[in-house]
């Protein structure tokens, strides 16, 4: 019984003492995380990239399953405004992902580019909501998604 209990005594040690050994070792070196994090952010742009060649007309994608939403209003944040290029896309998905996780693409027909958004998705009911942030964004106009709908801002 006696040896039981100091293999007990040993074994709870041990997992103590991987515990903080583990934990101890997962922040020796910040660098490396945030390389890791820049690598992660770097291989979702490429998908995202990827789906944006694979939907040229525009799209709004959840980061998390990279599916496409089928309901809701898509609002572009202000902050990732003009970012159409491969490497503005990577911060695009920065903030997205400090913001609700969901990015969109659309091409501007008036100047040829495509252009890369982090997007708040609104529920379909909170219409006036979806309205106001995009106003407090300095949005021109806003998607909603299971319609179709471009809802412009800029007409009177």
């Amino acid at each position: 019984m006696k040896k039981i209990l100091n293999w007990m005594l040993a074994a709870i040690l041990l997992c103590g003492t991987l515990t903080v050994v583990t934990s101890c070792s997962l922040n020796d070196n910040p660098a490396a995380e945030e390389q890791q994090a820049t690598v992660d952010v770097k291989a979702l742009a490429d998908q995202v990239w990827a789906y944006s060649q694979a939907n040229p007309d525009g799209f709004t994608l959840n980061l998390a399953t990279m599916q496409a939403p089928t309901e809701g209003i898509s609002v572009a944040y202000a902050a990732t405004q003009g970012s159409h290029s491969r490497e503005q896309l990577e911060t695009v998905i920065e903030h997205a992902l400090a913001h609700g996780g969901f990015v969109g693409g659309w091409l501007d027909t008036t100047d040829g580019k495509y252009y890369f958004d982090s997007v708040r998705l609104f529920p379909e009911d909170q219409l006036d909501e979806a309205t106001a942030f995009a106003i407090e964004n300095e949005q021109l106009a806003f998607f909603i998604i299971s319609t179709g709908t471009e809802v412009r801002l800029d007409q009177e």
